[in-house]
């Protein structure tokens, strides 16, 4: 095999791992839907908006960039209906190497919930969706064009049927609530993403499929005094060979609980196993809500990142409805 081929196995090597996986972000209890389907409309609120921005691996000479954003909402006639609907919409794109590997999808989802009680709900999602996979050649370089001294650009001697190639997408999920009272909450859940495998290769006749996502998510809020709350959040997901366990948890200080003045602090630290430790800090007034995460790199890969990973950014907004106050009481989903 000589090193042009074994250069374009590499390569595509490459390609057909970054591929099969999905992107991941530190602080997912921010943005539901790329957890699980069924946590469409779970919030406290009836519209959400939700922005995340991640970059890591400043410290290599190719660092990567992710975001994600989403809106869901609720339909309900009452401020605690037995059970109501929800919608949303799941938009990621991420970027990555010389060759700008990209990945772009849209989602759209649904869900409904289901009160059993007053403290009990159980929620079933759906989705189904599209994406893109894309790379350009612009900047990519070849040992053919190196001459023993500097490289010659020219000809790469390389093809590929495809620089970019479409597939659609469905998936579900569960999710459990248990409703405490005031601020006290817990989800449950599974996800379950790509459920017909959709196959996809930049070569026409080497397709391979996108293995399942299978997401398990635990995340909970309960509620220690009027000014405080300890939060605590758990994410196992695998897809194919590979697979990403996180937790963390922290406090919630409340420094203001007047209506529509609503001041809080978040500070947490979390921990992504074999690979990262990520302190975050959050801070929300009324409906807004923004945070940073840091990844300090603990994997293998830290003697060329020397410990660095990357920042991580989010900001979202929550839209809540002003009901008759005949309807107004302690609000069943926070």
């Amino acid at each position: 095999m000589n090193i042009s081929i074994a250069g374009a196995f590499i390569c595509l090597l490459t390609v057909h791992i970054i591929s099969a996986q999905d992107i991941h972000l530190s602080q997912y209890h921010f943005d539901r839907l790329m957890v699980n389907p069924a946590l469409t409309g779970i919030f406290n609120g009836d519209k959400q908006v939700s922005l995340i921005h991640k970059q890591q691996y400043f410290s290599v000479p190719v660092d990567y960039l992710t975001f994600s954003g989403s809106f869901d909402m609720k339909f309900r006639k009452s401020q605690n209906p037995k059970g109501f609907f929800s919608a949303g919409a799941l938009f990621n794109y991420d970027k990555a190497g010389d060759g700008d590997l990209a990945f772009l999808n849209l989602d759209v989802m649904g869900s409904y919930t289901k009160a059993l009680t007053k403290s009990f709900f159980v929620g079933l999602g759906a989705y189904v969706g599209g994406g893109q996979r894309s790379f350009s050649e612009k900047d990519l370089t070849w040992d053919s064009w190196w001459d023993g001294g500097h490289a010659v650009p020219g000809p790469s001697g390389e093809s590929f049927d495809n620089t970019s190639f479409f597939w659609l997408d469905v998936g579900g999920g569960v999710n459990i609530r248990l409703q405490g009272k005031d601020r006290t909450k817990i989800d449950l859940g599974v996800g379950a993403y790509h459920l017909n495998q959709p196959g996809f290769s930049f070569y026409d006749a080497d397709k391979i499929k996108l293995p399942y996502r299978l997401t398990y998510s635990a995340m909970g809020v309960l509620k220690l005094g009027s000014r405080l709350d300890i939060f605590g959040n758990g994410l196992y997901q695998s897809q194919g060979p590979y697979e990403e366990t996180v937790f963390g948890g922290g406090l919630i200080i409340h420094v203001s609980n007047k209506k529509a003045r609503e001041v809080e602090v978040h500070l947490g630290v979390a921990q992504r196993l074999d690979d990262a430790l990520i302190p975050m800090f959050a801070l929300g007034y009324d409906g807004w809500k923004a945070g940073f995460s840091y990844d300090i790199n603990t994997s293998g890969f830290k003697a060329a990142t020397d410990k660095k990973g990357g920042p991580e950014f989010f900001v979202n907004y929550t839209f809540k409805k002003l009901w008759p106050l005949e309807q107004t009481r302690v609000c069943s989903i926070f």
